[in-house]
């Protein structure tokens, strides 16, 4: 038994330290697991960050009007508005209140009497009025039969709500706009940025020959020192407007909502589409029930007219439905389980209230509406008038701005034939490097020219939407 014994103590050891080594490296495979897991994350993370998302104008609107904290306080306040309303309705439900009351007349109220009730002619008796204790439960219902002031409320209400409503509908169109409107200034200055870059590498390119050329005595250096003059310009416009560009992107990040921190690109793929919109030609002038300016006022003024049909409706009498029902104790003893000295009431009736006089502040309050509904007419007319001033202008624009497109792309091709036949004769020698930088800058000029009137063809065009009331038609196509 000793022999067996000693025998099987080391094994029983040997076997704990084979698990407690396995439990190690199973601890150790699972923590270089997390490691990797962690690598991986943050290397997920850095190409995201280097890997912007490319953004269309579309995505940009969505994003816009689901996240700008503008739009979004306006869908609370149009919420709020329809919890007024409810609040507002409220009123010609049934009323019902309950109160309960416990009172210990510390000192009881006395009262003088004629001493004539007790058989002493002549004299005043003093007399305690009331219990020790009292206490009492009561119910009252009341119902409005008749108030023509409060249903007139009830609609004013609901029309306050479709104002709002309209209100947040303009702040969407004005957001959408503004949003565009970034989108395609950015992608202007990214398309001047896209030419001075490409003219800087063929001013560079053009530099490395003249040097050798000069070298060579081929060339004077005073043609190289105006290459180097005409980079360093270039560097530096190049720089002002990454700048300018890293501003609009962050403006239009703060239009959509999206953190300053997150990484983002425009895509330009349908930038150089130019679609004149034919059906704004054959279209009425008059396409002003879309627009949500308008409809705005209207809504306004119908609310005016409820506002005013109200306070005259102060002048009528209500008509109420009361009921009232109560249980009152009563003794000089404290024992509310007494049946005795429980006594109940009730009584129904009706309720009638009649305005007499209030000092002519209704008729003083009605006569402020009205002026208030002068200043909404003369509103319709002058933004009726302006509406119908923004369509023609944003129509004549968009007309100019399509021919001037197509000449510019003319004179894009004209330009780019010229340099390059020119950059051909200074290689030659045929040409001197004065002609050539001047060659150098009308191109670059017409690139920029293109693309500026390729943008303003697209502002005008959204001009033309918003004039329509069609703005929310970017969502839901794209547009090119």
């Amino acid at each position: 038994m000793n022999s067996v014994n000693i025998f099987f103590a080391p094994r029983q050891s040997f076997c704990s330290v084979d698990k407690t080594g396995k439990n190690k490296k199973i601890i150790m495979k699972k923590v270089k697991v997390l490691i990797f897991c962690i690598i991986m994350i943050y290397t997920v993370k850095s190409e995201a960050q280097n890997h912007p998302v490319r953004l269309t104008l579309k995505e940009c609107l969505e994003y816009a009007v689901e996240s700008n904290r503008s739009l979004i306080n306006t869908r609370l306040e149009s919420r709020e508005t329809a919890a007024k309303t409810k609040e507002v309705r409220s009123a010609v439900l049934p009323q019902v209140n309950a109160s309960a009351s416990l009172t210990d007349n510390l000192a009881i109220p006395v009262v003088m009497l004629p001493g004539e009730i007790i058989g002493q002619p002549g004299e005043m008796i003093p007399a305690e009025l009331g219990v020790p204790y009292e206490a009492g439960v009561s119910v009252q219902f009341s119902q409005v039969i008749f108030n023509p002031a409060l249903f007139t409320g009830i609609k004013a209400a609901r029309s306050a709500e479709e104002l709002m409503k309209l209100k947040g509908k303009m702040t969407e169109e004005q957001l959408i706009y503004d949003v565009a409107s970034v989108y395609y200034d950015i992608l202007d200055s990214e398309q001047q940025m896209k030419s001075i870059s490409g003219n800087l590498d063929l001013q560079d390119s053009l530099y490395a020959k003249t040097v050798l050329r000069v070298k060579e005595d081929l060339a004077r250096e005073i043609d190289m020192n105006r290459i180097k003059v005409n980079i360093s310009d270039l560097r530096v416009k190049r720089e002002r407007l990454n700048t300018a560009i890293e501003q609009q992107k962050r403006y239009l990040q703060v239009l959509m909502g999206m953190p300053l921190d997150d990484n983002f690109s425009l895509d330009n793929a349908t930038l150089t589409e130019i679609e004149f919109p034919q059906m704004s030609l054959t279209g009425d002038e008059n396409m002003l029930s879309e627009k949500t300016e308008l409809a705005l006022l209207r809504q306004q003024k119908e609310l005016n007219t409820l506002e005013l049909k109200a306070t005259l409706m102060q002048y009528s009498p209500t008509l109420s439905l009361v009921v009232s029902g109560a249980y009152q104790f009563q003794s000089e003893k404290f024992r509310l389980n007494s049946k005795e000295n429980w006594f109940k009431s009730a009584f129904i009736g009706l309720r009638l209230d009649i305005p007499v006089f209030d000092g002519a502040a209704k008729r003083h309050g009605a006569a402020q509406i009205r002026l208030q509904a002068m200043k909404l007419d003369n509103d319709m007319y002058d933004t009726e008038k302006s509406l119908r001033m923004e369509r023609r202008n944003a129509l004549a624009e968009l007309t100019v701005s399509y021919k001037s497109v197509k000449a510019q792309e003319e004179n894009l091709r004209l330009a780019e034939r010229v340099c390059e036949q020119s950059r051909e004769l200074y290689q030659e020698g045929l040409y001197s490097v004065t002609d050539l930088l001047q060659t150098e800058n009308s191109l670059r000029e017409a690139q920029i020219s293109h693309i500026s009137e390729l943008i303003r063809f697209k502002k005008a065009g959204l001009n033309l939407m918003r004039a329509e009331g069609k703005l929310g038609e970017l969502r839901v196509k794209n547009i090119k």
